[in-house]
């Protein structure tokens, strides 16, 4: 049986380039390079090593400091204020310690005297390019730590907001940006919107675009959102096109002052990987979005099939579900919980589908056995969502929301803190609109009636604290926390 081997991985030669006036000392560095296995440039002095590295990447400079045109120092300069990725080497016949001193400063990782050693030429040489390769592999460590941190970071995120607020983090923190441009095409397809300008003013907030131009008309209509950029030189800019599949979802931009070091290789190529971190992020937050408004039109579809059962109910679990979020908003509740309190504020009646209507609609007051089964309808309305893994979180609010904080409500006759937050929010706002409202056995109470009610059930039949603070909503904010109309009954 014939047995196959992967073939060898390919192995990398270093490139060095020699800078050096005299024609013999430059011809002897490149002889005795190349056959340590080198690859090995040369140019006459530092002018000419400019021009070579606009073109070609090099591992190592050995220049001499006195030549022609640019010198030694002259050059290490130029290359530390271009950024160069090069590390440098420096040779003379003419050393000393303030000139040594000036080349380390300056960058230069070793500093050698001619007439030149061979060995201490090539122990030079073998020093600086390991100490070269360990810096690069700690960079390219620090690379895949970084990308693994982003996508760590962007992959849980369902919140467009606050996607986009970790982006901006995300790219401050690794790419140092004097502004960061971010645009999204909108999901009709027909324009783009800006979602972040940061550093600068946006000129617009979206305009048209033709997707069948590609590349070039949404490059343009993202220009057209935040203006050119005149003053910046190509190497200060990076910008990129956001794919999520085969589809154009925005466009990223980054710019940097000309103070700042340019955009090197290294960092276009962790913006390219990062930039479809970012899409992904960005397009699955939007759908995520998409879904929850889908799934919330669902819910206040429901709640309105539930309170049209009873005419005088016509927009209660709405009425309600204001009222919640307005309290949870005025104590600090986190927005994640103030989404689920309002699924089930507007649910919290489900239940009332299990009630036959000669109970439910029933005009005048419910014997004991009917308040009985009356009551099974916050049992009930946990149970139909049990088995809706998506709806978990929001079945305490359906099933503790005719709970007391004295014990004595139902179904669980739960006490104080033992009733979850959500729920003796909802317990409030639901007492609280059934008594503004116009009902079968009676009508609407007046203002003051229902917040005296509220002020006598306070510390017995709910929370104490949110009591005071519903009731300051009430005196500041009336006229806009109810915007369902006192409801009387729905005429056929």
């Amino acid at each position: 049986m014939a047995t196959f081997h992967s073939a060898p991985e390919p192995l990398v030669v270093e490139h060095i380039l020699v800078v050096e006036d005299d024609e013999s000392i430059r011809a002897l560095c490149v002889r005795i390079l190349q056959r340590s296995g080198y690859q090995v440039s040369a140019v006459a002095h530092g002018q000419a090593a400019l021009d070579f590295l606009d073109h070609v990447q090099v591992d190592l400079v050995l220049t001499d400091l006195n030549m022609p045109y640019i010198d030694g120092m002259a050059l290490l300069q130029r290359l530390r204020e271009r950024r160069s990725q090069e590390d440098v080497i420096m040779l003379t016949a003419y050393g000393s310690i303030e000139t040594t001193r000036a080349a380390l400063k300056l960058g230069a990782v070793d500093f050698l005297t001619k007439p030149i050693a061979i060995d201490e030429l090539l122990l030079a040489v073998r020093r600086a390019l390991e100490v070269r390769r360990i810096r690069v592999e700690k960079q390219r460590l620090s690379e895949i730590i970084t990308l693994y941190e982003i996508s760590q970071a962007l992959t849980t995120i369902r919140d467009t907001e606050q996607a986009v607020s970790e982006i901006l983090a995300l790219l401050s923190r690794y790419f140092n940006p004097a502004m960061i441009d971010l645009s999204l095409i909108h999901p009709d397809e027909s324009s783009i919107e800006i979602l972040a300008c940061h550093g600068r003013t946006t000129h617009a907030i979206s305009c048209p675009v033709d997707l069948a131009g590609g590349e070039a008309a949404i490059v343009a209509a993202h220009t057209t959102l935040v203006g050119g950029c005149p003053n910046h030189p190509a190497s200060h800019q990076a910008r990129l096109i956001l794919r999520s599949g085969d589809r154009i979802i925005g466009v990223l931009q980054l710019l940097r002052q000309q103070i700042q070091p340019p955009f090197d290789f290294d960092d276009h190529t962790l913006l390219a990987v990062c930039a479809s971190q970012i899409a992904v992020a960005l397009d699955n937050s939007r759908l995520y979005k998409r879904l929850i408004d889908q799934s919330m039109e669902t819910i206040i579809a429901l709640a309105a099939a539930i309170d049209a059962r009873d005419p005088y109910t016509h927009g209660h679990s709405e009425q309600v579900a204001h009222y919640a979020v307005c309290l949870a908003e005025s104590i600090g509740i986190e927005p994640q919980r103030i989404e689920r309190l309002r699924i089930g504020a507007l649910m919290h009646d489900i239940g009332k589908i299990g009630i036959r209507d000669h109970i439910l609609l029933k005009p005048g007051p419910l014997t004991p056995d009917e308040r009985a089964i009356m009551e099974t309808h916050a049992s009930i309305g946990a149970e139909m969502l049990a088995n809706i893994s998506s709806l978990h979180d929001i079945l305490p609010i359906i099933r503790s929301h005719h709970e007391r904080i004295d014990g004595y409500g139902y179904p669980d006759h739960l006490a104080g803190d033992r009733i979850p937050l959500e729920a003796r929010i909802v317990a409030i706002a639901d007492a609280f609109d059934t008594m503004t409202s116009h009902r079968a056995y009676r009508p609407s109470l007046p203002l003051d009636v229902a917040l005296a009610e509220l002020r006598r059930g306070r510390g017995t039949q709910w929370d104490a604290t949110l009591v005071d603070h519903f009731m300051a909503l009430i005196d500041t904010r009336w006229e806009t926390l109810r915007f369902v109309e006192v409801r009387r009954p729905q005429v056929a």
